[in-house]
């Protein structure tokens, strides 16, 4: 009996529940394309029409957002070259607006010349690393690895490779190491240049070619100061014989002087961000690196002036609903002021929306579209 009378009474809530409160619980659930169904079904005569419509509405100018915000992160993939994601998100942008034909149409042109350029850079790949040549391996999957991040087979080829390169790399560090240790630095010059190949910012390997070049500065400077002095005819005593320079300095010393280096030549190559990217990673290594701590503090004060047009250019960017490109701006501009109340506050609101459309998109389909298909 008192089985029965609960099967009654929950028949009897579940009668009660309105279309509007439906539809409700379905939006709360992650269903927001099967509640517009539910409210649309509801008939302009009923007395929660008009509620309905307004949540309608709403629904709408909440989808027609998140369609300009899928779109606008589909063309910031896609003009870096990363065409996989791009067409995640147009993809996305259709579920919500099954009618675009002219995205479904970019879609599927987009999709054609993703296989056609991984196909081709594949085959690459597979000569290239069969014949042996790692570096060309290495940009081959560098450029695959840009147009598809999430290819379950390219993972599999990179972890090939990287396992490949890392055992080369090693063995040539150890080469190095042996020769800058006996004082053998030609043959050590040659191993970490040959790293370099492999790895073109390999730290320890830029560091220990800066240590090796001080060296040699320091030999030419005393061959020179000997060459300065008056020659004595009697030969000097043995125990006034001058020794081989040498420089000692820690793994994490040889790492943040390696990373040092590599923000000299990201500057010189006109990308003073990234320079700054390099400094911090040196300073992380080695604290007490004096040349990085400098050369942070002058690109800093040398981009200043930029800080508020990358705020503003975000600003711009995020109005149009770019929040990847905004994002972009706006960690340049923590990168020259750290301390940049308005750009920390920024980052954090983009960050926030851009998380919000990844749970989005990791919803299962038929949770999200009620198992339709666009």
């Amino acid at each position: 009996m008192r089985r029965g009378a609960l099967a009654l009474a929950l028949l009897a809530l579940v009668g009660c529940t309105t279309s509007l409160e439906r539809g409700e619980r379905l939006y709360r659930e992650g269903d927001p394309l099967g509640a517009l169904a539910v409210w649309r079904s509801i008939p302009p005569q009923s007395t929660q029409h008009e509620a309905a419509r307004r949540r309608v509405a709403e629904v709408e100018d909440e989808f027609q957002q998140l369609v300009v915000r899928y779109k606008q992160r589909g063309r910031y993939f896609e003009a870096h070259g990363r065409l996989a994601e791009a067409i995640m998100n147009y993809r996305l942008a259709l579920r919500l607006q099954p009618d675009d034909d002219e995205t479904l149409n970019h879609v599927q042109e987009l999709a054609r010349t993703l296989a056609a350029r991984k196909e081709k850079l594949q085959t690459a790949f597979s000569q290239a690393f069969d014949a042996g040549n790692l570096p060309e391996a290495r940009r081959q999957m560098k450029v695959l690895r840009t147009l598809d991040p999430i290819d379950p087979e390219l993972e599999a080829a990179q972890r090939r490779l990287d396992e490949t390169l890392r055992g080369r790399v090693e063995e040539l560090l150890t080469e190095g190491r042996r020769g800058f240790s006996s004082g053998n630095y030609a043959a050590a010059e040659d191993s970490f240049r040959s790293v370099l190949v492999l790895q073109p910012d390999d730290e320890s390997a830029q560091g220990y070619l800066s240590y090796i070049a001080q060296i040699r500065d320091s030999e030419r400077a005393r061959a020179e100061a000997a060459r300065s002095r008056p020659r004595i005819a009697s030969r000097a005593p043995a125990h006034e014989t001058e020794e081989p320079v040498t420089l000692r300095a820690t793994d994490a010393q040889i790492r943040g002087e390696g990373f040092y280096q590599n923000a000299l030549a990201a500057e010189r190559a006109g990308d003073p961000f990234q320079a700054i990217r390099y400094d911090l990673r040196a300073l992380d290594a080695d604290a007490g690196h004096e040349g990085a701590r400098r050369h942070l503090a002058e690109l800093r004060a040398k981009l200043a002036p930029q800080v508020e047009g990358l705020i503003d250019s975000g600003r711009n960017a995020f109005q149009q609903e770019d929040l990847q490109g905004a994002l972009d701006v706006w960690r340049r501009a923590l990168l020259v002021d750290p301390d940049n109340a308005r750009a920390q506050q920024y980052v954090a609101r983009a960050e926030r929306l851009l998380a919000n459309l990844e749970q989005l998109r990791a919803e299962p389909a038929a949770r999200r579209d009620g198992g339709r298909r666009p």
